[in-house]
C-alpha cells in the first residue's frame, strides 16, 4: 500500500509494542471517547501511589516509548488518564492492576535484583513478555493484568484529551488523526494525503490543541 505524503519516518509499528503494533487502520479504539467511557469525566484525586506510578511509568514507556518521530506514553499523559480511569469508570480494577504492578517489581527483584525501573530496555521487556505470556512464577493473572494495562495505555495515548491522556494531541498526530470534526471538505476525503492536525477535541475549545 502506498504511503501517504509525509508520513515516512512516522509509522506506529516502529514503536516497541509487544506483538501489538498500532496502526491508524488497526487501532479499534474510539478516538473521541474511549472504549470504557462514555460520559464525561469527574475530577479525580489520585488513586495509585507514588511507589506503584513508578512502576506504571516504566511500563507505559516501554509500551509506546518517546522516539524521533515525536512523543511516547510518559510524555503524552497516559499515566494520568490511566488514575482518572482506575478513579472512575475503571475504579473495580484498581486493586488488581495496582497488585499487578507491585507483583512485576517483585518478579524484577527475583529475577534481576534490581527494580524494575532501573532495569536495561531488553530486561524490561523480557520480563514483559513473560508478562504477556502469563509466565512469570507467583503472578497467576499476569496476562490478565497486561492486558488491561496494555489496553488502558493505548486508550490513554489515542483517546480524547478531555479524558487526560493524549496531551498536546501527541496520539493523534502519530496516527494521522486530525481532530474532532462536525463536517469535511473534498479535500479531506481525497485518499493517499495525510489530513492537517486541527487539534479539535470533542468536547469542546476548552480541551482543544495549538
Amino acid at each position: 500500500m502506498d504511503k501517504p505524503p509525509g508520513a515516512e519516518g512516522r509509522q506506529v509499528s516502529r514503536r516497541n509494542l509487544l506483538k501489538s503494533a498500532v496502526s491508524a487502520s488497526s487501532v479499534t479504539l474510539i478516538p473521541l471517547a474511549t472504549s470504557s467511557c462514555s460520559t464525561p469525566i469527574q475530577p479525580s484525586g489520585l488513586v495509585i501511589s507514588a511507589e506503584a506510578r513508578v512502576i506504571l511509568e516504566t511500563f507505559v514507556d516501554r509500551i509506546i516509548p518517546a522516539d524521533d518521530n515525536g512523543p511516547g506514553a510518559l510524555d503524552a499523559g497516559v499515566v494520568l488518564y490511566i488514575n482518572n480511569a482506575l478513579a472512575n469508570w475503571n475504579s473495580n480494577e484498581t486493586d488488581m492492576l495496582v497488585e499487578g504492578l507491585f507483583n512485576l517489581a517483585r518478579a524484577s527483584r527475583r529475577r534481576y535484583d534490581k527494580e524494575f525501573s532501573l532495569l536495561p530496555a531488553a530486561n524490561k521487556d523480557a520480563l514483559l513478555r513473560d508478562m504477556e505470556d502469563g509466565k512469570i512464577e507467583g503472578f497467576a493473572n499476569s496476562a490478565q493484568v497486561f492486558n488491561r494495562l496494555h489496553r488502558l495505555t493505548l486508550e490513554g495515548m489515542f483517546s480524547d484529551p478531555y479524558y487526560g491522556g493524549n496531551q498536546d494531541y501527541a496520539g493523534w498526530d502519530l496516527i494521522g488523526y486530525p481532530g474532532a470534526v462536525m463536517s469535511s471538505t473534498p479535500d479531506m476525503q481525497r485518499m493517499g494525503s495525510r489530513l492537517p492536525p486541527l487539534h479539535t477535541s470533542a468536547y469542546g475549545s476548552d480541551y482543544d490543541g495549538d
